[in-house]
């Protein structure tokens, strides 16, 4: 099959969950079939580069993905789509991967197969993202209800968000988790400077990494060893530094920007807890991954999250509140029992090992596979 994955972030210059989900198929994919990638231009050089066995497509050089308040613009995202159209009509996909209105419309003309991934959907969190903005968020919010209706299939990363969709139960809908990849994670060498706390993820304000910095405040007269680690990068990271000093926690407290993947598997490795204080998340790869490394995740439930999805509270992870109060309440409660926590590891990895990127390349394949049989059974559409 010819396949194309369309996004605007690419994996390994932006490193969010859906990069990674991208990079992750898309190079499994490429030992059997045709892979492109059509996105920004990330690199230097011409337009099109080959990487991992995958076709990259660049519809112009890479803009600024965060305006000066640390949120998406709006300009990047128009700019994106106003090329996508002329970008995907010079080839032939036997299927294109992504639910938006210039991809729609690329595949009714080419005759691709349309496979939506959706992997969050925002619904009423558009007013809470742009308060200043309320007829863009409005704008934003029927955009996204109506891209609903796209696709031959609708591909969720999680329950939760066939559930936000209103489209649980849909039988269009698959349900493809995030994976991870377990072989890597397992067989990383742990740093030799262990950490108690671990974040890692873009520095953006729905991360609330605040709350972990006050945590840490609450926490450090109790246990005067702590220490944690901040890994990644991004519009917040300096408030974020200053808040750290001001609630003089910085002694206790690193932030390490990027990392590479094989260089977080390390981190992973030597970490006690990952804490994952976000209120935004389509699926939660984090904890997904910080299972597979045997680190017990502390996950903030919230009503635009997914992530709590993954952990069984008391038995693989723990569960808290979005407030500092309950996050230092969970964390203490696990440092203070050397094993709780140990049985927690053990119950996380083996969660974290029924997930590896493998099994979901495999699944997505058989929606594709299963689309584009179905067509060479039919008389060819009209356009």
């Amino acid at each position: 099959m010819r396949i194309a994955f369309v996004y605007d972030a690419l994996y390994p210059w932006v490193k969010g969950g859906a990069e990674r989900r991208f990079h992750e198929i898309g190079h499994r994919l490429a030992a059997e079939h045709d892979v492109h990638y059509v996105g920004w231009q990330w690199w230097s050089g011409p337009p099109t580069l080959r990487q991992d066995g995958v076709t990259l497509h660049g519809v112009g050089r890479a803009p600024a993905l965060y305006g000066a308040d640390g949120k998406r613009t709006v300009r990047e995202a128009a700019s994106f789509s106003a090329r996508l159209l002329p970008a995907l009509m010079r080839h032939r996909f036997d299927v294109i991967d992504l639910p938006l209105y210039p991809t729609a419309v690329a595949a009714r003309l080419t005759g691709a197969r349309l496979v939506s991934t959706w992997h969050e959907f925002w619904g009423e969190h558009w007013s809470e993202y742009l308060p200043h903005r309320p007829v863009v968020a409005r704008v934003a919010r029927a955009l996204e209800r109506d891209a609903r209706r796209f696709g031959d299939r609708v591909v969720t990363v999680s329950n939760f968000t066939a559930r936000s969709m209103g489209m649980a139960g849909d039988p269009r809908v698959e349900v493809i988790p995030n994976g991870v990849d377990v072989a890597a994670i397992t067989r990383a060498l742990p740093v030799e400077e262990p950490t108690d706390l671990l974040f890692f993820g873009r520095l953006i304000d729905e991360k609330r990494v605040d709350l972990l910095l006050g945590a840490v405040a609450e926490l450090r007269g109790r246990f005067p060893t702590l220490r944690c680690a901040i890994v990644g990068d991004g519009p917040e990271r300096a408030a974020l530094e200053c808040r750290s000093a001001a609630l003089a926690v910085d002694d206790r407290v690193r932030f390490t920007g990027q990392v590479s993947g094989p260089d977080l598997a390390r981190l992973l490795r030597a970490a006690r807890m990952l804490v994952l204080p976000s209120v935004r998340e389509g699926y939660g790869m984090a904890v997904a991954e910080a299972q597979a490394a045997g680190v017990v995740p502390v996950v903030v439930q919230a009503p635009f999250s997914a992530a709590s999805e993954l952990v069984r509270d008391g038995i693989d992870g723990s569960l808290v509140e979005p407030t500092v109060g309950s996050l230092a309440a969970g964390i203490a409660s696990l440092l203070a029992d050397d094993g709780r926590l140990g049985r927690m590891a053990a119950a996380a990895r083996l969660a974290g090992a029924t997930r590896d990127w493998d099994v979901v390349a495999t699944q997505l394949a058989e929606v594709y596979r299963g689309l584009v049989a179905r067509d060479a059974q039919l008389a060819p559409r009209s356009v």
